[in-house]
């Protein structure tokens, strides 16, 4: 059985970690020399921000006022994503990085949503990164319950079973 962790918007979140004033706001990172949107927060999503969006023409939209451009900052991320690796390195035995916010875990030894869902929660309150995690018996399955998972409220989606699979 796999599971798949993938940090929430996460170069928002990683800029939030550092800079807690910034929780609540429309926030978006931006590509190498500041040009395009390569990262937008739900508040930013909400405003219709679209990925790759080009922000030197956006920006002056009225709409875009308050939103909080933040210039990218690849190392911060890289560290921030090995964190969260150690931090799931001490819960399995396998973690797999697939990119840099998503991660396979290997499910095989455990009672799958309610330990997703501890080590979910001990993600978050020690690296301030948001996530969600997908389960299945195939990676692509994992993946699909992940995007699912991100629309629920508990973070955590299982299509370990038929049923469930159907169901979502």
């Amino acid at each position: 059985m796999f599971g798949l962790i993938d940090g929430n918007n996460f170069y928002v979140s990683c800029e939030r970690a550092f800079d807690p004033t910034l929780i609540g706001k429309p926030v978006i990172v931006l590509s190498n020399n500041d040009g395009c949107a390569i990262a937008r927060s739900a508040e930013s999503k909400a405003l219709g921000i679209k990925m790759g969006e080009v922000w030197h023409l956006s920006k002056r939209k009225p709409e875009y006022r308050n939103v909080i451009a933040k210039s990218s900052n690849y190392a911060l991320y890289g560290d921030m994503s090995r964190r969260v690796f150690e931090v799931l390195s001490e819960s399995f035995q396998r973690v797999e990085p697939y990119s840099i916010d998503e991660m396979f875990l290997d499910l095989t030894q455990f009672a799958r949503v309610d330990y997703c869902r501890r080590v979910r929660d001990r993600v978050r309150q020690i690296t301030k990164i948001p996530t969600c995690i997908g389960i299945g018996p195939t990676k692509t399955l994992a993946k699909l319950a992940n995007k699912h998972a991100k629309s629920g409220p508990t973070g955590v989606s299982d299509f370990s079973d038929l049923d469930a699979r159907r169901q979502a």
